[in-house]
């Protein structure tokens, strides 16, 4: 068990009622005693753990945090490199689905994963780069109009589109935008409109123009 994973374990072994002994934190991680000890000062000394030794009962426990010190936290994220390396991997195949669309949400943890393994010494594979997945085509759709489009689904947002239709004839329709799919030959966006009692599906090619609206759904 590596470091990491053990000071997780301490933590939910040490928030018990009854606290944990030093007997117990051996066999549960197993390992030694001073193994155990420099865990403990890891997470006094940088992790400002509260933690207490209660000599009456012989177990160590934490205690109510004191919020005139530095909080007591644990870091959000435990990944071995291998486990950093798979999620990066994941991320790169992801973003070639339209990387001017989700780009930008995955750059945020990509960062933190690369200093991740370059400090942990990580061979990095390039395995992205020796599979190819057949994405299908992006929708010739602007990158700001698809933006709007996206905005509008994360948040919920009503959004007025401009569609040409079979015909070659244009249309507007207001609706909330509920799912996108993104099938072997095309793009589908599901929008809920107050005049339709089922979602419509309509292919994000035939869109031409998004534009949000503020607070309910526009009447035709």
């Amino acid at each position: 068990m590596e470091r990491a994973q053990r000071i997780a374990r301490i933590n939910v072994l040490m928030r018990q009622a009854h606290g944990v002994t030093m007997a117990k934190l051996i066999e549960d991680l197993s390992v030694s005693r001073a193994t155990v000890n420099r865990d403990l000062d890891l997470m006094r000394d940088q992790m400002h753990a509260p933690i207490v030794w209660d000599r009456d009962s012989g177990v160590y426990r934490l205690e109510a945090e004191n919020h005139t010190g530095p909080a007591y936290m644990l870091p959000g994220l435990w990944f071995t490199p291998q486990q950093a390396y798979a999620l990066l991997t994941m991320q790169n195949m992801v973003e070639k689905i339209a990387p001017n669309l989700l780009g930008p949400f995955l750059n945020p943890i990509r960062g933190m994963l690369k200093e991740m393994l370059w400090k942990a010494d990580f061979q990095l594979y390039g395995l992205d780069k020796k599979i190819e997945i057949d994405m299908p085509a992006m929708p010739t759709l602007g990158d700001l109009d698809f933006s709007i489009l996206l905005e509008a689904l994360v948040n919920d947002q009503p959004v007025r589109l401009t569609l040409v239709t079979l015909l070659g004839n244009e249309e507007t329709l207001a609706g909330l935008p509920v799912k996108l799919r993104i099938a072997s030959d095309r793009w589908v966006i599901d929008v809920r409109t107050e005049t339709c009692e089922t979602t419509l599906k309509i292919d994000v090619g035939q869109i031409r123009k998004a534009v949000l609206l503020s607070g309910e759904i526009e009447e035709e």
